[in-house]
């Protein structure tokens, strides 16, 4: 912890192949997090007054940092956390876009002049608005991207000139510390960060409710969430959850690049991926074809070590995960689902699976599985497409594979998401896109250049002249 913890108490960090410990953090307390938002309502009196200049020269220094510590970065990654070796580096690629785009929009945060003059009465007035930093930002970040979000968190935070209370997975704690020792030696005020660890239940009603706190950033699951907002009162919140990505593929499209791209786009990070794919609608013309080939390239992925470099499937998180995958399959197939490929678990990874069910198969359609596992479904056309993709009652990502484009079109009117990738895997994103969801996907936009909005207020300055 950033903080001069009380509390002797720690819990075990462990390697997710493995199980072995690769070391410990301290489990926080109320009175820790008491002490965190003293040192961050310091902070919030710094960061106001701190240049736009000198924060751009902490997260330019944070990059440079960052790219001289590239391989412990990767390693420690794809150590406690679920990516492979390559899997990893590029996580560690983006992120340093995430802090270089921070940087940039740092030095370009601004306002606008506002026409009083343009209503009768105020001729005599002039005016503009100021962005100002919103606050003390508590940011919450999950398991799966374990440096990169939180880099989309602090580094705009850092550029709006926030102090952040940062609460990392207890599954990936060490990367966050890290990172934080990284952010300290690049310059930044240490009010303006603190790092608090630990299973929530000990702090967290504290963290989440108190009236200092103007913003709550959270990545994770829905029910975490509702849990989040009902205590957190009246304060501004972004939130990014859960999904069920669905990809249309139909008859006019490259077949062979849309199965490399689902492939990928379902089984990266083993399935761990808030964008990952997880139902493919296909063309009833082309379905048989499509299924060959996703299976024969699925087949081909590599289960094993994150460490060694040619593998393609990590670990599952935990074996809590491994059993809720399991129940997933299990229900699927119940519910009429055929399976075609895995099922089941070798160690701490869970094989690529693949199941084929009908559009009516509602547990494929609506249930979000966090795990390398994907339903295929056969469709007569677009509409019935978009119809199924719309069943499902998370909206973060959808893709379309088809060479006319007034069916792309038809599809990104029709379906209901924050994001619609045409020619590529849900999966595609980059850091500088707005990025979120609709109905129980999100609140708000994430993205440096939406996120250093969402962490700044608007104050209005108007002049009365004497003309």
């Amino acid at each position: 912890m950033m903080i001069d913890q009380k509390n002797t108490v720690t819990l075990p960090v462990y390697n997710s192949y493995t199980g072995e410990t690769i070391g410990t953090v301290p489990q926080a307390t109320s009175e820790d997090v008491m002490q965190a938002l003293d040192l961050a309502k310091k902070g919030e009196a710094i960061g106001k007054n701190m240049p736009a200049a000198a924060r751009v020269a902490i997260l330019k220094k944070a990059v440079i940092l960052m790219e001289q510590e590239f391989d412990v970065l990767s390693n420690l990654i794809a150590t406690e956390g679920v990516k492979t070796i390559s899997q990893a580096r590029k996580e560690v690629e983006r992120a340093l876009n995430t802090m270089q785009l921070s940087a940039e929009e740092a030095a370009r945060i601004s306002g606008a002049t506002i026409p009083f003059n343009a209503v009768a009465g105020s001729e005599d007035r002039v005016g503009y608005e100021l962005k100002c930093p919103i606050g003390i930002v508590v940011a919450i970040t999950p398991f799966n991207d374990p440096l990169n979000l939180v880099c989309h968190k602090l580094g705009p935070a850092i550029a709006a000139g926030n102090p952040v209370i940062l609460k990392p997975s207890d599954y990936t704690p060490l990367i966050a510390l890290k990172f934080g020792e990284i952010l300290y030696e690049a310059g930044l005020p240490k009010e303006m960060l603190s790092i608090i660890t630990g299973a929530p239940e000990h702090f967290g009603d504290a963290l989440i409710s108190d009236e200092r706190v103007r913003l709550i950033s959270f990545t994770g699951g829905v029910a975490a969430a509702e849990a989040i907002q009902r205590k957190a009162g009246l304060k501004k919140i972004v939130m990014e959850l859960g999904s069920n990505s669905p990809v249309i593929v139909l008859s006019d499209a490259d077949v062979a690049d849309a199965v490399v791209s689902c492939v990928s786009g379902a089984f990266f990070a083993s399935g761990q991926n808030c964008v990952g794919v997880k139902r493919i609608f296909i063309d009833a013309g082309i379905f048989d074809s499509f299924v060959a080939q996703f299976t024969s390239q699925t087949a081909a992925l590599k289960i094993g070590s994150p460490l060694t470099e040619d593998v393609d499937i990590g670990p599952i998180v935990s074996q809590q995960a491994i059993a809720q995958i399991d129940s997933y399959v299990e229900e699927s197939i119940k519910n009429g689902a055929k399976l075609i490929a895995g099922g089941k678990a070798v160690g701490a990874s869970y094989v690529p699976t693949i199941l084929v069910a009908e559009c009516s198969n509602d547990i494929a359609n609506c249930k979000e599985v966090f795990g390398p596992v994907v339903t295929l479904s056969k469709v007569e056309n677009l509409e019935q497409a978009i119809t199924n993709c719309n069943k499902s009652p998370f909206g973060l990502h959808a893709a379309i594979f088809t060479n006319d484009i007034n069916n792309a079109h038809k599809a990104i009117k029709g379906l209901e998401c924050g994001g619609v990738i045409v020619n590529d895997s849900t999966d595609y994103r980059i850091d500088a896109m707005p990025f979120g969801g609709v109905k129980l996907s999100g609140i708000g936009r994430e993205g440096v250049k939406s996120t250093i909005e969402a962490m700044s207020e608007t104050k209005v300055v108007c002049f009365k002249l004497k003309l």
